[in-house]
C-alpha cells in the first residue's frame, strides 16, 4: 500500500511539472506509472492505478505515443500493453526540438521582418534594440542544438557558439 502511495504522489508531482510545460497533467501521470512500473502495463491497469476515465487514458497514451514517451508491446496473450521510454535524456530532447526549436526559429522570422520594417519606417532605435533580441533568441537557438545533438552542454561548447 505504501509503494502505491508513494508511485502516486510521484506521479502526481511529473504531472504537475508537464502541466507547467504546457502538457496535459494526466501525460505525466501516465508515464511515470509506465516508468516506475516493473512490466508493461495494460490500459485498463494504467486506469485502474490512477482512476481515471477510459477517454483519458486512451487519449493520453495515444499523445504519448506520438511523442515517442510511450510504445505498444505485445504480450505472450497477444494483448496490447505500453512501457515508457527510459531515456529521459532522449525523450526531453524530443520535446525541445520539436516545440522550442520551433519557437526559436518562428521567433528570428519575426524579428527579422520587424528590424526591416523598423528600419524602413525610420525607427532605427528600435531595431537596434529587436537586434538585441536576435542575439539572445540565438543564443538559446545554439544551446538548444549543442544539448540535442549530444546530450549535455560543456562550457567549451559555449566558447564555439556564433550568435
Amino acid at each position: 500500500m505504501a509503494r502505491r502511495a508513494a508511485e502516486l504522489r510521484v506521479a502526481d508531482q511529473i504531472g504537475s511539472l508537464m502541466e507547467f510545460w504546457g502538457f496535459k497533467r494526466v501525460h505525466g501521470r501516465v508515464w511515470t506509472i509506465l516508468f516506475l512500473a516493473q512490466e508493461p502495463l495494460s490500459a485498463a491497469e494504467i486506469r485502474r492505478r490512477l482512476e481515471v476515465s477510459v477517454g483519458a487514458t486512451s487519449m493520453a497514451l495515444t499523445e504519448l505515443r506520438r511523442w515517442g514517451a510511450v510504445r505498444e508491446v505485445r504480450t505472450a496473450a497477444r494483448s496490447t500493453h505500453f512501457e515508457p521510454e527510459t531515456n529521459i535524456w532522449r525523450l526531453v530532447s524530443r520535446v525541445l526540438q520539436d516545440r522550442e526549436k520551433r519557437m526559436l526559429d518562428e521567433t528570428l522570422e519575426i524579428f527579422a521582418q520587424a528590424i526591416q520594417e523598423l528600419r524602413g519606417d525610420g525607427a532605427a532605435g528600435a531595431a537596434r534594440r529587436v537586434e538585441k533580441l536576435v542575439w539572445l533568441t540565438r543564443l538559446a537557438r545554439g544551446m538548444l542544438d549543442m544539448l540535442t545533438s549530444r546530450g549535455e552542454l560543456a562550457a567549451e561548447d559555449t566558447m564555439k557558439m556564433k550568435v
